[in-house]
């Protein structure tokens, strides 16, 4: 699949060449239509191309696998700035397919059986992406994301994110339309293991609790300026994309990501052992060990083939 008219880099994925950014660890800007509007008309994609770039995927969701095209990184400013910009532009797109799943919903495009299992599988791909951005050593953290972040905005801050405002009320746990006489447990139970890691990767990485909004001796901007300059800090454009092509920007981002994480691990040597007590907890463990498998979940999904059974990291945490 070549880049068309949108400019979006969009070329699938294949084994045999790491093909995202130019070089190892590079990175690619993200294109995605204005939050709110509805996808470019699709292309038809053949399913087998869809198929080769989630066997990719898969292959490199086997521990340890070395390739000559994807080694360890050298550098853990390149390794783990890269994460940060490509972890998010993933949840990006993941929230849009959120949203767009919600708004089916709503207007009763599409059953509750049918969209809550396909938006809890997302949430899981959110959680895993949470774990990823967040694998970042702290000191590091400090020294070069955080100020990164406070050089666009002293009060830079999460919640300026546009494709997460359209599903905010799920994430708080709102009830949402539909669903009065359904089962969503599944989904419940996928947004608590997220705010457990949440919670947990901020203990982490900002243990004092302090905020750069926090932080700011001055307000945030508006709603418009601040999306702005939350897009453009995560290399993210918008223009009119066709479905097709928001799939295959993910497709390259995932299969990236599970070649990393083949090669260097989630975490850096000896860092994962000090942890708060929320990303020790048994469900999250096993959603990290599961991260390349929720991801091909997501993938599958995305392209709308057959999924493998989720896995089974979840617990009953929406009743604890």
């Amino acid at each position: 699949m070549k880049p068309a008219g949108s400019g979006a880099l969009c070329d699938l994925p294949a084994f045999g060449r790491w093909d995202f950014g130019g070089f190892g660890y590079g990175l690619e800007p993200l294109i995605l239509p204005a939050v709110g509007d509805p996808d470019g008309p699709a292309e038809a994609v053949p399913a087998e191309d869809y198929v080769e770039s989630c066997r990719c995927l898969a292959a490199f969701g086997e521990r340890g696998l070395l390739t000559p095209e994807v080694q360890p990184c050298e550098s853990r400013e390149e390794l783990f700035w890269f994460r940060w910009l490509t972890g998010h532009q993933v949840c990006f797109v993941v929230w849009r397919l959120i949203a767009q799943l919600v708004d089916d919903l709503s207007r009763g495009r599409r059953s509750a059986d049918e969209v809550l299992p396909q938006i809890s599988r997302y949430v899981d791909g959110y959680s895993a992406m949470l774990l990823y951005t967040g694998s970042c050593p702290p000191d590091l953290y400090n020294v070069l994301i955080r100020p990164s972040m406070r050089l666009r905005h002293r009060a830079f801050s999460g919640a300026w994110a546009p494709d997460y405002w359209p599903i905010r009320d799920l994430f708080r746990r709102r009830r949402l339309p539909g669903l009065a006489e359904t089962d969503a447990g599944e989904l419940l139970d996928a947004i608590a293991l997220l705010h457990l890691i949440h919670d947990g990767v901020a203990a982490r990485l900002v243990p004092n609790g302090r905020s750069l909004l926090r932080e700011a001796a001055v307000s945030g901007p508006g709603h418009r300026p601040a999306g702005l300059i939350y897009d453009s800090y995560f290399t993210t454009l918008r223009a009119p994309v066709p479905r097709h092509e928001v799939v295959a920007q993910l497709l390259r981002r995932l299969v990236a990501i599970a070649r990393d994480v083949s090669a260097n691990g989630l975490y850096a040597a000896g860092d994962a052992d000090e942890r708060p007590a929320e990303l020790q907890r048994a469900e999250v463990i096993k959603c990290e060990n599961g991260l390349v498998d929720i991801l091909l979940g997501v993938a599958q999904q995305a392209c709308g083939l057959p999924s493998q059974p989720l896995p089974t990291f979840r617990t009953s945490l929406a009743e604890e």
